[in-house]
């Protein structure tokens, strides 16, 4: 799958405004904090919900059972 330059901005947008430090804390506060590596982190996570709720196409979650 491709990530197109506007997702990479959009992308680097919401790092700046949620920086991975405070994304970690909230996490770690939340006690929601991984025991072991795994392939999403529980910071992409963050991302990725957080990016999902500013997205202006929720129709495309339909598709995926959401």
């Amino acid at each position: 799958m491709s990530i197109s330059r506007l997702e990479r901005l959009g992308s680097g947008i919401l790092t700046r405004s949620c920086p991975p430090e405070l994304v970690d804390q909230v996490v770690d506060e939340a006690g929601r904090s991984e025991e072991r590596r795994r392939l999403l982190s529980a910071r992409f996570t963050v991302y990725f919900v957080l990016a999902m709720c500013l997205s202006r196409r929720p129709t495309a979650w339909k598709s995926s059972g959401w």
